[in-house]
């Protein structure tokens, strides 16, 4: 008796299993949809280069403070331009702020000096020549604020088209790959809707700098910087119709 209801077990549980292994889903005749997405991911080369740059000056006189900040300024935005044509210098920012002095106990402090100070932006597409270019406005008694890395507007157009291009590819691998599985005939799935969605185009790598003074600058040597790349991705969201029965 024992022997005969497990061979009994062992059948059903077979039978099951092969039931399973030809299940497959049925579509609800030519109105059943699918969704599907797919995502392409790539690297792109940055090609733009910003540069922060500032001159900075303090004195106990505020003309004479923006005196020296103008004049350091107009020479090395000159220097600038001279060395290389493929930049374009930007104003960051002016401003002046009174420096005081540290009060003794009960008494109010008061201003000592002035502090001027003058910010550019130096925007250039050779990249590979950002170290030369911020040696010479170091040298020509500039400070670095920074520097920062990204994409063009062109290249940001080419990195699209090659990411919607690779976007729909895996869309239709994704698409074959299902069809399959589920015994449908591939041209039998046929899009209703597409909508495309990019992740945005971020800032690249940065590097920070100090100020130091103009008899540091002139001995410094070429920095070294690397433009880097930007991951960029973009997805493809699908809404699919089948028109066809399954697949024999």
């Amino acid at each position: 008796m024992f022997k005969s209801v497990v061979a009994a077990t062992v059948m059903a549980a077979a039978a099951v299993t092969s039931s399973a292994e030809e299940f497959n889903l049925q579509p609800e005749g030519k109105d059943a949809q699918i969704m599907l997405t797919a995502t392409a991911q790539l690297s792109f080369k940055n090609d733009l280069a910003t540069i922060r740059l500032y001159a900075q000056a303090e004195e106990h006189d505020l003309a004479d403070a923006q005196s020296k900040v103008n004049a350091a300024m107009a020479k090395a935005q000159g220097t600038i331009r001279e060395f290389s044509s493929m930049v374009r210098i930007e104003n960051d920012g002016y401003y002046t702020q009174a420096v005081y002095t540290e009060p003794k106990k009960g008494e109010a402090p008061q201003i000592a000096g002035w502090r001027a100070r003058q910010s550019i932006r130096v925007v250039t597409e050779d990249v590979d020549g950002v170290g030369s270019l911020v040696q010479l406005a170091q040298q020509s008694g500039l400070a670095l604020d920074g520097v920062s890395y990204a994409m063009s507007d062109e290249a940001k157009s080419s990195a699209r088209d090659h990411l919607s291009k690779a976007a729909v590819q895996a869309l239709n691998q994704q698409t074959e790959s299902v069809a399959l599985a589920m015994k449908l005939a591939p041209q039998s799935l046929k899009f209703k809707k597409l909508e495309f969605t990019d992740g945005g185009f971020p800032e690249g790598v940065m590097a920070r700098g100090v100020y130091m003074s103009a008899a540091a600058n002139a001995k410094v040597a070429a920095p070294a910087f690397e433009a880097g790349s930007t991951k960029l991705s973009m997805s493809v969201a699908a809404t699919l119709t089948v028109d066809s029965p399954l697949t024999p």
